[in-house]
Protein backbone atom coordinates (compact mmCIF):
# COMPACT_ATOMS: atom_id res chain seq x y z
CA UNK A 1 0.00 0.00 0.00
CA UNK A 2 1.35 3.37 -1.35
CA UNK A 3 0.90 6.53 1.19
CA UNK A 4 -0.40 9.07 -0.58
CA UNK A 5 -0.74 11.79 2.24
CA UNK A 6 3.21 13.17 1.52
CA UNK A 7 2.28 13.32 -1.97
CA UNK A 8 1.86 16.56 -3.87
CA UNK A 9 -1.88 16.72 -5.41
CA UNK A 10 -1.71 16.18 -8.89
CA UNK A 11 -3.22 20.01 -9.80
CA UNK A 12 -0.08 20.85 -8.18
CA UNK A 13 2.70 19.26 -9.69
CA UNK A 14 4.89 21.30 -11.40
CA UNK A 15 4.39 21.92 -15.61
CA UNK A 16 7.63 20.42 -16.16
CA UNK A 17 7.02 17.03 -14.15
CA UNK A 18 5.16 13.73 -15.51
CA UNK A 19 6.04 14.27 -19.84
CA UNK A 20 8.94 13.14 -19.96
CA UNK A 21 9.24 9.35 -21.30
CA UNK A 22 5.62 9.31 -21.63
CA UNK A 23 6.06 12.26 -24.04
CA UNK A 24 8.76 11.00 -25.83
CA UNK A 25 6.70 7.82 -26.78
CA UNK A 26 4.13 9.71 -27.88
CA UNK A 27 5.91 11.79 -29.76
CA UNK A 28 7.80 9.21 -31.50
CA UNK A 29 4.55 7.56 -32.54
CA UNK A 30 3.40 10.27 -33.96
CA UNK A 31 6.30 11.24 -35.80
CA UNK A 32 6.36 7.54 -37.62
CA UNK A 33 2.64 7.55 -38.07
CA UNK A 34 2.83 10.73 -39.58
CA UNK A 35 5.41 9.57 -42.27
CA UNK A 36 3.25 6.78 -43.21
CA UNK A 37 0.21 8.87 -43.36
CA UNK A 38 2.52 11.38 -45.75
CA UNK A 39 3.07 8.61 -48.26
CA UNK A 40 -0.20 7.46 -48.69
CA UNK A 41 -1.01 11.37 -49.17
CA UNK A 42 1.19 11.48 -51.78
CA UNK A 43 0.28 8.68 -53.43
CA UNK A 44 -3.35 10.52 -53.53
CA UNK A 45 -1.72 13.47 -54.77
CA UNK A 46 0.41 11.63 -57.87
CA UNK A 47 -3.65 10.35 -59.17
CA UNK A 48 -4.03 14.64 -59.69
CA UNK A 49 -6.69 14.30 -57.20
CA UNK A 50 -6.08 16.21 -53.38
CA UNK A 51 -4.88 15.05 -50.51
CA UNK A 52 -7.10 13.54 -47.75
CA UNK A 53 -8.24 16.91 -45.93
CA UNK A 54 -9.96 18.57 -49.29
CA UNK A 55 -11.91 14.98 -49.06
CA UNK A 56 -12.90 15.46 -44.70
CA UNK A 57 -14.09 18.69 -45.71
CA UNK A 58 -15.82 18.17 -49.31
CA UNK A 59 -19.29 18.78 -47.69
CA UNK A 60 -21.24 18.38 -50.64
CA UNK A 61 -21.73 14.87 -52.29
CA UNK A 62 -21.25 16.70 -55.31
CA UNK A 63 -17.35 17.58 -54.19
CA UNK A 64 -16.89 14.30 -52.80
CA UNK A 65 -17.74 12.74 -56.30
CA UNK A 66 -15.35 14.60 -58.19
CA UNK A 67 -12.63 14.01 -55.51
CA UNK A 68 -13.27 10.02 -55.65
CA UNK A 69 -13.16 10.66 -59.47
CA UNK A 70 -10.24 12.37 -59.67
CA UNK A 71 -8.02 9.91 -57.28
CA UNK A 72 -9.16 6.83 -59.45
CA UNK A 73 -8.53 3.50 -58.03
CA UNK A 74 -5.52 3.61 -57.00
CA UNK A 75 -6.54 7.27 -55.01
CA UNK A 76 -9.31 5.71 -53.81
CA UNK A 77 -7.10 2.58 -52.38
CA UNK A 78 -4.38 5.12 -50.93
CA UNK A 79 -7.75 7.61 -49.47
CA UNK A 80 -9.20 4.05 -47.64
CA UNK A 81 -5.63 3.17 -46.19
CA UNK A 82 -4.65 6.24 -44.70
CA UNK A 83 -8.76 6.32 -43.24
CA UNK A 84 -7.96 3.11 -41.72
CA UNK A 85 -5.07 3.83 -40.63
CA UNK A 86 -5.97 7.21 -39.11
CA UNK A 87 -7.98 5.44 -35.77
CA UNK A 88 -4.50 4.63 -34.83
CA UNK A 89 -3.11 8.36 -35.73
CA UNK A 90 -6.27 9.30 -33.96
CA UNK A 91 -4.42 7.57 -30.89
CA UNK A 92 -1.13 9.14 -31.12
CA UNK A 93 -2.25 12.55 -31.45
CA UNK A 94 -4.11 12.06 -29.02
CA UNK A 95 -2.24 11.28 -26.40
CA UNK A 96 0.79 13.85 -27.10
CA UNK A 97 -2.26 17.03 -27.30
CA UNK A 98 -3.46 15.44 -24.21
CA UNK A 99 -0.07 15.89 -22.67
CA UNK A 100 0.78 18.93 -23.30
CA UNK A 101 -2.99 20.25 -22.92
CA UNK A 102 -2.44 18.39 -18.99
CA UNK A 103 0.65 20.34 -18.83
CA UNK A 104 -0.98 23.53 -20.19
CA UNK A 105 -3.81 22.75 -17.82
CA UNK A 106 -1.46 22.29 -14.83
CA UNK A 107 0.46 25.95 -15.99
CA UNK A 108 -3.00 27.45 -15.23
CA UNK A 109 -3.89 25.51 -12.15
CA UNK A 110 -7.18 24.53 -13.89
CA UNK A 111 -8.83 20.32 -13.20
CA UNK A 112 -8.50 18.23 -16.22
CA UNK A 113 -11.11 19.43 -17.91
CA UNK A 114 -9.62 20.83 -20.60
CA UNK A 115 -8.09 17.43 -21.31
CA UNK A 116 -11.21 17.04 -23.08
CA UNK A 117 -10.90 19.24 -25.76
CA UNK A 118 -8.36 16.39 -27.22
CA UNK A 119 -11.23 13.31 -26.40
CA UNK A 120 -14.02 15.38 -28.31
CA UNK A 121 -11.35 16.25 -31.42
CA UNK A 122 -10.79 12.07 -31.48
CA UNK A 123 -14.10 11.00 -31.59
CA UNK A 124 -14.77 13.59 -33.95
CA UNK A 125 -12.13 12.46 -36.18
CA UNK A 126 -13.34 8.87 -35.53
CA UNK A 127 -17.26 9.90 -36.70
CA UNK A 128 -15.16 11.50 -39.58
CA UNK A 129 -13.33 8.33 -40.68
CA UNK A 130 -16.33 6.28 -40.51
CA UNK A 131 -18.26 8.52 -42.78
CA UNK A 132 -15.69 8.70 -45.11
CA UNK A 133 -15.15 4.78 -45.71
CA UNK A 134 -18.78 5.27 -45.88
CA UNK A 135 -18.45 7.06 -48.96
CA UNK A 136 -15.78 5.71 -50.36
CA UNK A 137 -17.92 2.20 -50.80
CA UNK A 138 -20.90 4.70 -52.19
CA UNK A 139 -23.03 4.39 -48.67
CA UNK A 140 -25.64 6.94 -48.84
CA UNK A 141 -23.21 9.43 -49.81
CA UNK A 142 -24.89 12.60 -49.42
CA UNK A 143 -25.65 11.87 -45.71
CA UNK A 144 -22.24 10.70 -44.92
CA UNK A 145 -20.28 13.44 -47.19
CA UNK A 146 -22.15 16.27 -44.50
CA UNK A 147 -21.49 14.09 -41.79
CA UNK A 148 -17.87 13.89 -42.11
CA UNK A 149 -17.58 17.90 -42.94
CA UNK A 150 -19.11 18.75 -39.42
CA UNK A 151 -16.74 16.06 -37.71
CA UNK A 152 -14.03 17.46 -39.58
CA UNK A 153 -15.14 20.77 -38.20
CA UNK A 154 -15.63 19.71 -35.05
CA UNK A 155 -11.93 18.34 -35.12
CA UNK A 156 -10.19 20.56 -36.30
CA UNK A 157 -12.09 23.31 -34.15
CA UNK A 158 -11.01 21.49 -30.98
CA UNK A 159 -7.52 20.82 -31.95
CA UNK A 160 -7.03 24.70 -32.69
CA UNK A 161 -8.37 25.78 -29.54
CA UNK A 162 -6.34 22.88 -27.67
CA UNK A 163 -3.25 24.72 -30.08
CA UNK A 164 -4.41 27.85 -28.58
CA UNK A 165 -4.50 27.00 -24.65
CA UNK A 166 -0.93 25.36 -24.97
CA UNK A 167 0.23 28.68 -26.65
CA UNK A 168 -0.97 31.02 -23.62
CA UNK A 169 0.01 28.65 -21.17
CA UNK A 170 3.73 28.50 -22.80
CA UNK A 171 3.24 32.51 -22.63
CA UNK A 172 2.53 33.15 -18.86
CA UNK A 173 4.81 29.91 -17.82
CA UNK A 174 7.30 31.87 -19.55
CA UNK A 175 6.39 35.33 -18.27
CA UNK A 176 6.78 33.70 -14.74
Amino acid sequence: MTDTSSQTPHHLVPPTEGCDARGRYAAVGFVGYTALMMVLEREMRRTGGPGIIPFELARTPARAESIMSRWGPRGRRAARASLWLDFGYMATYGVLVSLHVDRARRIFGHPPVPVLMVMGAVAGDAVEGVSLLNVLSGNRIAVYTRRAHLAASIKFALLAAAGGYVAAAQVRHRGR
